[in-house]
């Protein structure tokens, strides 16, 4: 991650310093002056009557730190900028914060800021490792208009380091604190901006300036803001990993669900989260007046009985999981987007809290477990896991609801009531092993790529870079089945106009090996899965994996060939060719009879023999990333 290395003179900002927004301004895209009163009306379901413990965390309205959210009774939200300028002030305050522009600025010309809030004297990632203190992250804002953790990580950095709420936290622990990874997003705020979201009354954008959403790219790194995550846990190594949203769908009971990876790729992280952090957190939450559970994403919006995923073991592009296959124990947070806004806030700040003190109650046990898996080379090693064929039965705390035929749809639709009603239903989480692969000692990926060289460096990937030509005897891999790939979304179909998911062509293969003897030149590079983030290095790089560079339309190009045969010269060496080999003649005979279209088509027919000469394109449908086993 050489072009992204921290550098000493980005570990400080001055105070007063203007560098948040630099004085850009989100452009004004969305006019609502076209819709009647109803069109721009949010229509939620009844809110479920709550008073907790938590309220009490509220600042006084003169407290010269208050934030705006509290300030507003929850109403609104800061910008970027009002955050950037909170956070200086802050900084005037304690010297237990010190601000940090990371390395890429946004689409729109944005710097991110990170804090660090240690109560060491060198905030620096090396000072912090120093420390031998556990280093937590926290991020929110990854979809600005779920917005909850950026305001409740405000007030707790009040609470920790002007407050003094929670006395001797920082000789325990350090925290880094992004509060928005989409400055551009937030910025280009509006009322409009969720239709299912209980406040605050205007909100940033779920996209980035570029239109991606950025917690689908962990993997492909296109993004300048994902690139500065990747940066961050690359070179301050946290020991624990928080992003907080705010989740959508039905209306039930819960408020605070947050869930970790399942089985995911950090076996020792999810021993030692469900040991130490889950219970104190769900304690927390309990005593504070939250309902908490798992993250839930209904099956069948319209049924309950049907039952909810709760994203355990997704895929590397998903933030939490991308923390969790660096070894790291992570956390998604999905407040209820449709309770007050001020609970959400507040059930989030629980959240926080308790994770920092779970985390401060075991470093041992915590390090033990990230070395654990860190140091992990399974010679069998998953890389997607599917739902299993039973799935358990769970209590659903539920809401009573309401059926009637709808005009508009001309079917059954749901209303929901804010009477609680408990099921059982099945939680059908992807516990199951899909796609395993044998871990190869190394992957050489040639010097011709030097973008997806580029993103193994920028992932913090260790490489071997070839000094001069080198002939290797590798294994490749012909792509002998290719179609167009979709994303991977359990709850949402979407139309698009063009077959794109996150601005790539995503291609399905199934491909054949071939061992070669190979040239590479100068500047390829050899990637060992004998490091920490070897199994990262799979997922990117393994032509099966639904994360790999092939799946992201990264090696499009190889899809195809040099060109077709001129019928005026094939047709008389296929002719030749039937003649010399029976065996070739009775294939093509099985062929032209099992495929009438093929059977049909003189050009297909044409490339049939032409793929089976001296003359075709031995780059054709070539995934170029080598393994050596």
């Amino acid at each position: 991650m050489n072009s992204l290395k921290f550098s000493v003179s980005m570990l400080t900002l001055c105070l007063g310093l203007v560098w948040a927004g630099n004085g850009v301004a989100a452009p004004t895209l969305d006019d609502d002056s076209q819709y009647t009163a109803a069109a721009k009306q949010r229509i939620l379901p009844p809110d479920i009557p709550w008073q907790g413990k938590s309220q009490q965390l509220v600042a006084a309205k003169d407290n010269p730190f208050i934030t705006v959210a509290e300030a507003s009774d929850f109403r609104k939200s800061g910008d970027y900028n009002d955050t950037v300028a909170w956070l200086n002030r802050l900084a005037s305050k304690s010297r237990d914060i010190k601000l940090v522009m990371l390395p890429e600025k946004t689409p729109q010309g944005r710097q991110m800021v990170m804090a660090v809030v240690s109560s060491e004297r060198n905030k620096s990632p090396e000072g912090l490792r120093r420390s031998g203190k556990p280093t937590v992250y926290f991020q929110s804002g990854i979809h600005s208009g779920e917005i909850n953790g950026k305001d409740a990580g405000l007030m707790l950095l009040r609470d920790l380091l002007v407050d003094n709420r929670y006395p001797g936290l920082l000789d325990k622990v350090n925290l880094l604190f992004v509060p928005s990874v989409n400055p551009d997003g937030e910025m280009r705020r509006g009322p409009h901006n969720r239709i299912n979201q209980n406040g605050p009354d205007e909100m940033g954008s779920r996209l980035n300036a570029n239109n991606l959403n950025l917690n689908r790219d962990f993997t492909k790194l296109d993004s300048a803001e994902i690139r500065n995550v990747a940066a961050v846990l690359d070179q301050w190594q946290p020991s624990f990993f928080a992003d907080a949203h705010s989740t959508d769908g039905l209306s039930y009971q819960y408020d605070a669900t947050y869930c970790d990876n399942g089985q995911g790729w950090a076996p020792a992280g999810k021993a030692w989260m469900d040991k130490v952090l889950h219970p104190h957190t769900e304690r927390e939450l309990k005593a504070n007046g939250h309902i908490p559970n798992v993250c839930i994403s209904m099956n069948d919006p319209t049924d309950v009985r049907k039952g909810y995923y709760p994203y355990f073991s997704d895929m590397a592009r998903f933030s939490n999981q991308y923390a969790d296959i660096r070894g790291i124990p992570a956390v998604l947070i999905e407040m209820h987007s449709i309770k007050p806004y001020q609970q959400q806030v507040l059930g989030n700040y629980i959240l926080y809290k308790s994770f920092l003190e779970a985390v401060a109650s075991d470093p041992k046990g915590l390090a033990a477990a990230i070395a654990q898996d860190q140091a992990a080379r399974p010679a069998q090693t998953i890389l997607a896991w599917k739902e299993p064929k039973q799935s358990p039965m769970v209590t659903f705390k539920g809401v009573k609801s309401k059926t009637h035929v709808s005009p508009v749809t001309g079917s059954k639709v749901l209303t929901w009531t804010n009477q609680p009603q408990d099921y059982q239903v099945p939680m059908t989480a992807f516990t199951e092993p899909d796609i395993v692969v044998a871990r190869p000692r190394a992957y050489i990926v040639s010097a011709e790529w030097q973008e997806v060289i580029a993103k193994l460096k920028a992932h913090g990937i260790k490489m071997t870079e070839y000094t001069q030509p080198q002939t290797r005897e590798v294994t490749l891999y012909r792509v002998k089945e290719l179609s167009l790939g979709g994303g991977f979304e359990p709850d949402r179909v979407g139309g698009a106009k063009l077959p794109v998911y996150e601005g790539r062509l995503r291609v399905n293969t199934k491909v054949a090996p071939e061992v070669r003897q190979v040239v590479y030149p100068a500047g390829s590079v050899e990637i060992a899965t004998d490091q920490p983030l070897g199994t990262l290095a799979m997922a990117l790089l393994e032509p099966e994996s639904p994360d790999s560079f092939l799946s992201w339309g990264f090696f499009n190009t190889m899809m195809g060939t040099a060109g077709d045969a001129s019928a005026y010269v094939m047709e008389p060496m296929a002719k030749a060719m039937l003649k010399e080999d029976p065996k070739l003649a009775a294939e093509f005979k099985a062929k032209l009879k099992a495929d009438p279209k093929f059977a049909k088509n003189p050009q297909a027919r044409l490339n049939w023999f032409f793929e089976r000469t001296a003359f075709i394109d031995s780059h054709r449908y070539l995934y170029p990333v080598a393994k050596i086993q």
